[in-house]
């Protein structure tokens, strides 16, 4: 199957893919050729990554997703994210602790109505997924 993933940057990643683990708000899928259409949220918890194969003899590589959306064609499948966080990225987990700690503290003083506290969730999920891919390995 092809996949593509994009964020409002760039083009991650496009080429076949052998195997594909999704995770969708309904739950993970593993869609195959053939799928039936589908378009569905990306469940962007902090540890809810999505997972792929190139080919049997490669890497499993495995990617935290922001907010987005999954499309599932017949033999395409299109992830549209906010942001992407990988092992190979550059990642200073120090620093994402002290952001995720000033997005709570900003926090207890908005309400979920206020313009920021959309924001503030995003730097909390992305800090978490960060230190998360940082980390994983570490404890495998």
């Amino acid at each position: 199957m092809k996949l593509e993933i994009i964020t409002p940057e760039k083009e991650y990643f496009s080429g076949e893919v052998e195997y594909i683990d999704l995770p969708g708000v309904q739950g993970h899928m593993g869609p195959l050729p053939g799928h039936a259409p589908l378009v569905t949220m990306i469940h962007d918890d902090w540890d809810d990554d999505i997972k792929y194969r190139i080919d049997k003899n490669s890497p499993e590589i495995e990617l935290a997703l922001g907010p987005g959306y999954l499309e599932i064609a017949k033999d395409k499948i299109t992830v549209l994210t906010d942001w992407i966080v990988s092992e190979e990225d550059d990642i200073d987990v120090d620093a994402a602790e002290e952001a995720m700690q000033r997005a709570k503290d900003a926090l207890e003083n908005v309400t979920e109505e206020d313009e920021q506290y959309d924001a503030l969730q995003a730097v909390i999920a992305r800090s978490l997924a960060q230190i998360s891919v940082k980390t994983r390995r570490k404890n495998l």
